[in-house]
């Protein structure tokens, strides 16, 4: 499996981190739908969530609700955050590009210090505020979509 859509209601501390043994670890009260390509996660009762896919995935999508979400040891070509309300994410030990969809929301991103991007605004009234520079050349892009949202970039 490369593709994952993980759906998280009441989820207010999410853990998200790559596994090195080609395993997925998830809540028992998950619902788990999967075929060879893709894992479709839904969970919706749980406060703290930790799940874990293989260390190496190609698109990631998360959608989450005014949540605090760790991410580590993960790399993807993409990962897309469906958010509402306000968020924070970390990151440690990641490689890919990361979009945020919001509306009318704030978003923090704290990425550790070799994580080197470039930033992308697209969609109406967004705004990407950040002191770390943003390098066209860099490898990976951090996207912020959707209208009337902020995303705070920073460095650990």
């Amino acid at each position: 499996m490369k593709d994952y859509d993980i759906k998280i209601r009441n989820g207010r501390e999410i853990t998200f981190f790559g596994t090195s043994d080609d395993t997925i670890v998830v809540p028992s009260t998950v619902k788990f739908d999967t075929d060879c390509k893709r894992a479709d996660i839904e969970i919706n009762e749980e406060m703290a969530v930790k799940i874990g896919i293989p260390n190496v995935a190609e698109h990631i999508e998360l959608d989450v609700a005014g949540a605090r979400i760790v991410i580590r040891d993960l790399t993807f070509d993409r990962m897309e955050i469906d958010a509402k309300g306000q968020i924070t994410v970390e990151t440690e030990n990641i490689r890919g590009n990361i979009d945020i969809n919001m509306a009318g929301g704030k978003a923090e991103l704290i990425v550790d210090g070799n994580y080197r991007f470039d930033k992308v605004v697209k969609g109406r009234n967004n705004n990407i505020e950040t002191d770390i520079e943003a390098s066209p050349e860099a490898p990976f892009k951090v996207e912020l979509n959707g209208k009337d949202s902020v995303l705070r970039i920073t460095a650990k």
